[in-house]
């Protein structure tokens, strides 16, 4: 079908001399991801159960009621710097598609650096991110000094189930409804509904409480500088109040 189109709203578009065309590939260095997430999940190799987790920045809340979640996994297994490509799967795909389920916790910005006490390894990014080959894959949980703990509602649900991780500051405990690979994507987007939901009580009590100190402390993930991989892009948050004349519906506590 045409349509009819005004010339005269057309013309009331002015050009800008400070903006810079890039290549459409620049999408994934413009457009600003959301927190990192550490998404466990478990599956089956040789015969034996094994835990996994793995550093998501495609993390996002798809629907408010009922609460979904969806990340996008790559097709391909990620390959380190100086390694030569392989066409493996990414290890929480293959979980995800055994049993349907993962669990996102999210990470404070204090794992990134090691303590005084050495509670966790200088490295604990790389560890979470280590890309092991599906039959010589290793408990990156425990390599990190994490903790694995009894999920809320899984067992209850599941015989088999991913952990939580005792060290994230907030949990969704998810049942996948949806696995799918977008025409001609790179990643499959995997969309799970959230059954149970969970946060560390160093947050606080009050819902406006934990919502002021979660943002203090998550990080988000801009990759790695073009000229240098192994220097990483990393920010933590900063919040302010606005006031407005608008507010929404979606946005008051259920």
């Amino acid at each position: 079908m045409k349509f009819r189109i005004k010339d005269k709203e057309l013309k009331s578009y002015s050009s800008s001399k400070s903006k810079i065309q890039v290549m459409p590939s620049w999408t994934k260095y413009l457009l600003t991801t959301h927190p990192v997430e550490f998404i466990t999940t478990i599956g089956e190799i040789n015969g034996t159960l094994r835990t996994d987790v793995a550093p998501f920045a495609t993390c996002l809340d798809t629907s408010y009621d009922p609460p979904y979640v969806q990340i996008s996994c790559a097709i391909k297994q990620h390959v380190a710097h100086g390694e030569k490509p392989t066409n493996a799967k990414m290890n929480t795909y293959l979980n995800i598609r055994q049993n349907g389920l993962f669990i996102v916790n999210v990470p404070s910005i204090e794992l990134l650096f090691e303590d005084t006490q050495g509670r966790w390894p200088s490295h604990l990014l790389d560890i979470v991110a280590e890309p092991f080959p599906r039959r010589k894959l290793k408990d990156k949980i425990a390599l990190a000094n994490l903790t694995k703990i009894i999920p809320f509602v899984l067992p209850k649900k599941h015989r088999i189930y991913p952990p939580m991780l005792q060290e994230g500051l907030a949990h969704l405990e998810c049942e996948v409804i949806d696995l799918h690979r977008p025409h001609k994507s790179d990643h499959y987007n995997i969309t799970g509904k959230v059954v149970g939901a969970s946060y560390d009580s160093s947050l606080g009590t009050d819902l406006e409480e934990v919502r002021s100190n979660l943002t203090k402390k998550i990080w988000h993930h801009f990759g790695s500088k073009s000229y240098d991989p192994s220097k990483r892009l990393i920010a933590s948050m900063q919040t302010f109040e606005l006031d407005t004349k608008v507010s929404f519906h979606l946005e008051k506590k259920s």
